[in-house]
């Protein structure tokens, strides 16, 4: 049934591509704005002073999967949060609820899927991706509503946040946090979805979305400690940034580094990292200002980052390393189930960097389920790793008790 499950779904896909490449599925791409040019985006007069999580506005939006109209109703919310300095700011959060009746135990579950948003500019936000459809193509937001229409099938209600902030701060890590955490109180709290505080919570997220989902762990007990969070599904977490980038760097994936290294930055202009860069660098980081995972990755392939550095060894710049140390998510413990999957062979996130987060999860008292299947590839292990994902997140809705490899 599972399998069954999943290939209707790629089938709707794929079909959807094929029709609207032609034209014949979905809304034009000048229908749908995108975020920075929308006025629904922008905060209101005076919300610095709402509690974290407090909705400043909503409205319906036609939910989509690479332009095939989703059969739900679906919200995006205006919700007040905080950036990686505590600052206030206005984050958007899109809410997806199946039509069909809940007929589980229990009120209707909610997951909060972390995409890997990994852009620099508002076209890459989960939010524009499901409206936009085409229009979204080159983010991970556009292909990753796949996991969100498996998490809808399951009649399970969705939340996905824009969780680099309005200004696309990609890898600042208390940023993704905070505007995780906030978008599942906003949907919780959200009355037309039906949902509530009691629902069955879980947190899911694949590479730069785990990235998000870990940070939002990492928070939680301190920002959110109301959130009853039942389960984290967490693969591919580049957990360790610089271990990360030196990993990827001179390789197909680089532009990931550099479009990181240019997010880290655009959050904390106080630690002047734009400085460590040439004027060539400078005018790159200019130039890819606005760009989703595809676009950086097409234009730094198998570059390195001392290629836009003054120093030659830039890891090993004292600036640079304490950033990048800042904003990798650590393990304190959260007392919610974790399962953990990557793949043995992950080209671009070295397993042993997940590896060292579940040792620190195992430490702090979490209970653990890893996953480590030989061979495969980060690409690869998104979508054979989803399965597992999903079945332990209903597991954890179900009640039943949690693997735990850290005995």
């Amino acid at each position: 049934m599972r399998a069954r499950r999943w290939s209707l779904i790629l089938a709707a896909v794929v079909t959807a591509a094929s029709v609207s490449l032609v034209g014949g599925v979905g809304p034009a791409v000048a229908d749908v704005p995108v975020p920075s040019e929308d006025p629904f985006y922008r905060a209101p007069a005076g919300y610095e002073a709402q509690p974290d999580g407090t909705i400043l506005r909503s409205r319906p939006v036609a939910a989509t999967a690479l332009s095939v109209p989703l059969p739900v109703d679906s919200w995006q919310l205006l919700y007040k949060s905080l950036d990686s300095h505590r600052n206030p700011v206005a984050d958007v959060a899109t809410v997806l609820v199946p039509r069909t009746p809940w007929t589980g135990e229990g009120p209707r579950p909610l997951v909060s899927y972390q995409t890997a948003e990994d852009g620099l500019g508002s076209r890459c936000a989960p939010s524009y991706a499901l409206t936009a459809g085409l229009g979204a193509a080159t983010s991970n937001a556009a292909s990753e509503s796949l996991m969100i229409g498996n998490l809808l099938s399951r009649g399970w209600a969705v939340v996905t946040a824009d969780y680099e902030g309005p200004e696309s701060e990609f890898l600042a890590g208390p940023q993704a946090g905070y505007a995780v955490l906030d978008g599942v109180r906003a949907a919780q709290h959200f009355g037309p979805a039906g949902l509530g505080v009691n629902a069955p919570t879980g947190l899911w997220g694949y590479s730069g979305g785990a990235f998000a989902t870990a940070w939002a762990a990492q928070l939680q007990q301190a920002h959110a400690p109301e959130l009853d969070v039942d389960a984290l599904a967490l693969g591919g977490l580049p957990a360790d940034l610089e271990a990360t980038m030196r990993n990827v760097d001179g390789g197909y994936g680089f532009g990931l580094t550099f479009g990181g290294v240019t997010g880290i930055d655009r959050a904390y202009p106080e630690k002047r990292l734009n400085d460590l860069f040439t004027g060539e660098g400078r005018t790159a980081m200019q130039a890819s200002s606005a760009v989703c995972t595809v676009e950086l990755i097409a234009t730094y392939a198998f570059r390195s980052l001392h290629h836009y550095t003054i120093d030659p060894r830039p890891f090993d710049v004292p600036d640079l390393r304490d950033a990048l140390a800042e904003n990798s998510p650590t393990a304190v413990g959260t007392g919610s189930p974790i399962y953990s999957y990557h793949a043995e062979a992950d080209e671009l996130v070295p397993v042993a960097v997940h590896d060292e987060y579940v040792r620190q999860a195992c430490a702090a008292g979490d209970a653990v389920q890893v996953v480590r299947p030989p061979g495969g590839s980060h690409n690869t292990m998104l979508i054979t790793g989803a399965p597992g994902a999903i079945d332990f997140l209903a597991a954890r809705f179900a009640g039943a008790p949690a693997v735990d490899d850290c005995l």
